[in-house]
């Protein structure tokens, strides 16, 4: 039978099919590379791809919640920066010229004294000789020297006075600058407070905003399964190459019997799918089930020279299924063969590179499956087998979220 006719599932392939969902359901553990930045553990998931749907949800909503509360409490701290910076101003000229006021009563009070001191020295100079200021206001007669004297004595008391209310002015210009001194230096306290404090909220928001985008894109990649088998065969791969590769090298117990390296098998399923328009990362899939994760087990219809990964043409009534002169041609008939069952419009013409069958278009199966779902008992007879695909798809893709840095 030709590619192009309907395919039934050989020997190989039911025993194929059992033995990789035993396979892949029992993988071991397998230690991995330690995170750069350490993360809590996931919180147990519900099986399938929504639980995984439902937890990425939340996880990316709280952290939109946290970094929503953050950049409120930064923008607070902002607001608050540039007021103080005012108030730290207005501050600073209050305690200059507070400054230069508890300087100027200083000097005051010190004049003052000296305006008294030489009041009293001259008065009691040379025991109770004629004083500087008795001689200037020297007396004509006895009466005038009474009052002239007593002249002397409230001039006396009243620079006392000012010598204490000099003194109390002082004081309390003194202690104004002192205050405001001490206003200014919390104010720059404050303001040095904030200038760390918002760097370190920018970072954090920062922080939060790489969590939401890993939360956002494994969630993303969760939903581009979330109908289950009734995913679409054509849409654009999720996983890349490198993942399909690290996922099946860490998982496998034993090794592919492949006529090509893993990483190069894994690219030509992404780069041919991207080319036929279909998941490529699901057809990965398809194959680890097809061929018991490409171990191809000894007495089915296909070897692992044959290139061949999907089972393509390995039916109960052919002699064996059909070979390909290399892995990359393999995969290709594989995509291709995907997309005709997907795309009733589908001409070969439409295809780069070239059909690898040139009676592609005329599949009579053509245009009639356009899920995973499709596949049982149309590309196998096997019950289930678009189930045991997603199955498969979803193992992987929940071993590289549990691996995230999410």
């Amino acid at each position: 039978m030709s590619i192009t006719g309907f395919v039934r599932r050989s020997w190989f392939s039911c025993v194929a099919a059992t033995v990789v969902m035993t396979f892949v359901v029992n993988v071991p553990s397998v230690a991995v590379a330690t995170p750069t930045r350490p993360h809590a553990p996931a919180p147990a998931v519900a099986n399938g791809p929504l639980g995984r749907i439902a937890q990425l949800g939340s996880l990316a909503s709280n952290r939109e919640r946290e970094q929503a509360d953050e950049q409120a409490r930064r923008d607070l701290a902002a607001q608050r920066l540039v007021s103080t910076h005012l108030v730290e101003n207005a501050a600073l000229a209050q305690a200059d010229l507070l400054g230069r006021i508890a300087i100027q009563t200083q000097s005051a009070y010190r004049a003052a004294r000296a305006r008294v001191g030489a009041l009293a020295s001259a008065y009691y100079r040379d025991a109770g000789d004629p004083t500087a200021l008795l001689r200037m206001l020297q007396s004509r007669s006895a009466v005038e020297y009474g009052y002239r004297q007593k002249m002397v004595a409230t001039v006396g008391e009243r620079e006392s006075k000012a010598v204490k209310a000099a003194d109390r002015t002082r004081r309390e210009a003194a202690r104004a600058a002192q205050n405001a001194g001490n206003e200014t230096e919390r104010l720059h306290g404050v303001i040095q407070d904030l200038e760390v404090e918002i760097p370190k909220r920018n970072a954090r928001i920062a922080e939060l905003q790489v969590g939401v985008s890993r939360a956002r894109y494994w969630l993303a990649r969760w939903q581009s399964i979330a109908s289950g088998v009734d995913t679409p065969i054509m849409s654009r791969s999720i996983l890349g190459p490198d993942e399909l590769t690290q996922w099946f090298v860490a998982t496998r117990r034993r090794g592919a019997r492949i006529t090509v390296p893993m990483s190069d098998l894994a690219r030509a399923y992404i780069e041919e799918g991207q080319a036929a328009q279909v998941r490529g990362d699901i057809a990965f899939a398809q194959s680890i089930l097809e061929t018991a994760s490409f171990y191809f087990p000894d007495g089915g219809q296909l070897a692992p020279t044959d290139n061949n990964f999907a089972g393509m043409d390995a039916c109960d009534s052919c002699p064996r299924g059909t070979p390909f002169p290399d892995a990359r041609t393999g995969v290709r008939a594989q995509m291709q063969q995907l997309r005709v069952y997907a795309d009733a419009r589908l001409t070969n013409s439409q295809l780069t590179p070239a059909a690898v069958n040139p009676k592609l278009d005329q599949h009579s199966l053509k245009g009639q499956v356009t899920t995973w779902n499709g596949l049982t008992h149309t590309w196998a007879t096997a019950d289930a087998y678009g189930d045991r695909i997603l199955e498969i798809y979803e193992q992987i893709l929940g071993w590289l979220t549990d691996r995230a840095q999410i």
